[in-house]
């Protein structure tokens, strides 16, 4: 059970991938008849991933990224996965689906542009230039997730057969012995933990010059969230946590996690930094935080974008 959670943030207004106004029916998509008559209804709409880039096209004014039937038709996918999405109750319960295949990356930009005015941009890419709506950002993560799942488990992980999409996408099963493979998401905590006035920050070794970000990692096997805080802050900071409180979560389809994100209130504020994981971890003012994640400190040093929720954690510590 989480220890507290706090109030009054909305977590699907404020965190990208969280906004889904998808009904996604897992009761009926078993019924093949009832998806395919969705599937072939004029007024459905498809994401369409090449490799893990979603085909946008450059000419469309509204939700370049959707598109109908005809696009289908039109690129040709013979190898495509197609995964029901849901129906959007906001929307006259409009269907969504989504189609992954995998192209040639070389050859992509080009055939691309023979098909029209199409182009495939990531996941990440997309949510940074706003490049479109925050329901359809939901959308995306939900295809981005399913259809990674679909290329690296195409093989019976029990007897190491081909395996078949089954259950409109949320399935895969094996005719050799009968196993059946569902989607799975991995969860990891994100967690800032403060002392006072004070945030602890870090920098993993791939993170973008000059960024510093709330500390992360997954949670292991027989561990609570709240364990997990603890244990990961306490090896890559050797900051000792007490008190844990549950913020919000995020999709992060980056292939499959869940992000689960705290604040923690540090026991200790000794730094014993663990140099293999991490390449530094400071503890910040509430007042240096503010201007790093404003862009206007001094130093340089800044905060993860907005997409993030780690962006999020930081900035309702500055902002108490």
């Amino acid at each position: 059970m989480l220890a507290e959670t706090t109030e009054a943030f909305d977590a699907s207004a404020a965190l990208c991938y969280s906004v889904s106004s998808l009904n996604r029916y897992g009761e009926k998509r078993k019924d093949t008849e009832w998806v395919k008559s969705l599937r072939d209804l004029p007024e459905t709409r498809f994401l369409i991933q090449a490799n893990d880039g979603f085909i946008f096209n450059k000419e469309a004014t509204f939700e370049p990224s959707l598109h109908s039937a005809k696009v289908l038709e039109q690129l040709d996918i013979a190898n495509g996965t197609t995964i029901f999405l849901g129906l959007d109750e906001n929307d006259g319960d409009r269907p969504y689906f989504a189609v992954r295949y995998e192209a040639d990356a070389d050859s992509l930009e080009a055939e691309l542009e023979k098909q029209g005015p199409y182009a495939a941009y990531g996941l990440r890419g997309v949510a940074m230039k706003n490049a479109a709506s925050r329901e359809v950002l939901g959308m995306m993560a939900q295809a981005a997730a399913v259809g990674r799942w679909h290329v690296s488990h195409q093989m019976c992980s029990k007897c190491g057969e081909p395996t078949n999409v089954a259950d409109a996408g949320y399935r895969r099963d094996c005719p050799s012995c009968s196993a059946q493979h569902f989607p799975r998401t991995d969860p990891a905590v994100i967690m800032l933990i403060t002392h006072g006035d004070k945030c602890l920050m870090g920098r993993p070794y791939q993170l973008a010059e000059g960024v510093y970000t709330t500390l992360a990692g997954f949670v292991e096997p027989g561990e609570t969230f709240e364990d997990a805080v603890r244990r990961e802050v306490f090896e890559e900071a050797g900051v000792k946590v007490g008190k844990v409180t549950y913020i919000a979560s995020q999709p992060w389809p980056f292939p499959s996690n869940i992000m689960v994100g705290f604040h923690g209130e540090a026991l200790t504020t000794e730094l014993d930094i663990d140099y293999d994981e991490m390449e530094d971890c400071q503890w910040f003012s509430k007042e240096e935080t503010l201007k790093m994640i404003r862009g206007e400190a001094e130093s340089g040093l800044i905060c993860p974008p907005d997409i993030s929720i780690a962006h999020q954690l930081i900035k309702i510590f500055t902002e108490e």
